[in-house]
């Protein structure tokens, strides 16, 4: 019988997805998820099997515990200038921000794994639109994601890493 985890994946799996959200898959090393995690790279990899292990399990953590219940929430506004408004201030936000869009925009095109779960979380965005919004869902779907690579994009004084 093997020994315990002596972490918890949880905060691990949370700690690297925030890493990820900042520097991106490509621009993360298994050394840097070692140093964010406090996990010794060898029962990273018992654990998560890949540094891609980590990954997706960091992006399927972004999606269940950030994305649907924002989106869950942006579906119960009924007023279309409200649910915008939170869509914009609130979509993709939290310690992992950034981790969907960088995943759209680095991993998706080479990944189907990584596809599939990119395209869960703007259906899932569409999905809290289309109520308020009904068929024009879709393009304010898109200009919230847009607006939030857009300010992605400006540089700040407060940005870490």
């Amino acid at each position: 019988m093997g020994r315990p985890r002596a972490f918890d994946a949880d905060r691990a799996v949370g700690d690297a997805a925030a890493l990820f959200a900042v520097r991106g898959y490509e621009g993360t090393s298994v050394d840097d998820l070692v140093a964010a995690t406090g996990i010794h790279r060898g029962s990273l990899y018992k654990a998560f099997g890949s540094k891609r292990g980590l990954h997706l399990t960091a992006l399927r953590s972004h999606l269940d515990h950030e994305i649907h219940p924002t989106t869950a929430a942006i579906g119960t506004l009924t007023d279309p200038a409200q649910a915008l408004a939170a869509a914009v201030a609130s979509f993709d936000a939290g310690p992992a921000a950034g981790l969907l869009l960088l995943a759209a925009a680095e991993r998706a095109p080479h990944d189907p794994e990584v596809a599939a779960m990119v395209a869960e979380g703007v259906t899932a965005l569409e999905d809290a639109l289309r109520p308020s919004h009904g068929d024009a869902a879709p393009q304010l779907a898109s200009t919230v994601l847009g607006t939030r690579l857009r300010l992605r994009a400006q540089p700040t004084v407060h940005r870490e890493n």
